[in-house]
């Protein structure tokens, strides 16, 4: 039993130092970038933006759309941009049995050119913070 006692803690104190480190990075080169997004003309309800760097040096950031505006913090460059929102289609029984419950049935809402085959880019620098998107379903 003593032979756990060095392991665990050094796997405490590893993950206290993860959690240190991470809560710490405050990166200075984000900036905020706002918008709405509509899709024929209607607020998305819910939903989530994601901005990828086009020159692959960036990373990936995102985050949710709520009542049709977003923010998130990013940093200055071309990004390509995916718009993700669920809808959903009906229900379905979680197992085989009659007492069974039930769960939604969600699709994507947003048509694929605008998040898995996405044709959206944007410039993202001091002068364009804002950027509105109207996405379009046919």
């Amino acid at each position: 039993m003593k032979t756990q006692h060095p392991i665990m803690c050094s796997i405490a104190l590893s993950l206290l130092l993860l959690f240190v480190v991470g809560c710490g990075s405050g990166r200075t080169d984000l900036v905020e970038v706002t918008g709405k997004v509509t899709l024929d003309g209607q607020p998305i309800n819910k939903g989530k933006i994601t901005f990828e760097a086009t020159d692959g040096k960036g990373g990936v950031e995102g985050g949710s759309i709520e009542n049709g505006e977003y923010s998130v913090k990013t940093t200055f460059g071309s990004k390509s941009v995916k718009i993700n929102s669920p809808k959903v289609i009906g229900e379905k029984k979680t197992y085989g049995t009659a007492d069974s419950p039930t769960e939604e049935v969600v699709t994507e809402a947003i048509p694929k050119q605008y998040n898995r085959d996405t044709e959206l880019e944007i410039d993202v620098s001091s002068s364009s913070l804002e950027h509105n998107f109207d996405l379009k379903s046919k």
